[in-house]
């Protein structure tokens, strides 16, 4: 293998071709290529090297935000034991609820309202999470 040098040729990752391509060095520092020509598209940029793909899977722990849906889910599952059909409301954004009402809802089903952040918007606890939803719009 030849030693690199300035205006020789090397394998580098191109960000505009977004693939490892054949590249002309253009610079070095410390016997290392710094700057590289992309022979493809010709944008200089500065070299990337190689890394090898490390073989070991990595590890994911939980994310907070799972334990937090988890707990929430529970807590919707508590709501609907105490599913009142005499007091559901079908969800419209011209309709006002209050915090406790049962709401149904065309794309998210059954609901209840948890908090009423402003007078115009409630937030509504679904088996699928949390959703801040429109209220009390007049009808034009």
């Amino acid at each position: 293998m030849r030693p690199l040098t300035v205006g020789g040729e090397l394998d580098s990752y191109c960000g505009k071709c977004k693939m490892v391509l054949r590249h002309r060095i253009v610079a070095m520092v410390d016997n290392q290529p710094k700057r590289v020509r992309c022979l493809t598209c010709n944008q200089e940029h500065n070299h990337r090297s190689l890394k090898p793909k490390d073989p070991t899977p990595k590890v994911r722990t939980p994310k907070k935000s799972a334990a937090k849906s988890t707990t929430k889910a529970g807590a919707w599952a508590l709501h609907m034991a105490q599913w009142d059909a005499d007091r559901v409301k079908p969800y419209n954004v011209f309709q006002t609820f209050a915090v406790h009402d049962f709401v149904v809802h065309t794309t998210f089903g059954r609901g209840v309202v948890t908090d009423i952040p402003s007078p115009d918007k409630i937030i509504a606890l679904f088996e699928n999470g949390e959703k801040m939803l429109i209220q009390g719009r007049m009808r034009g």
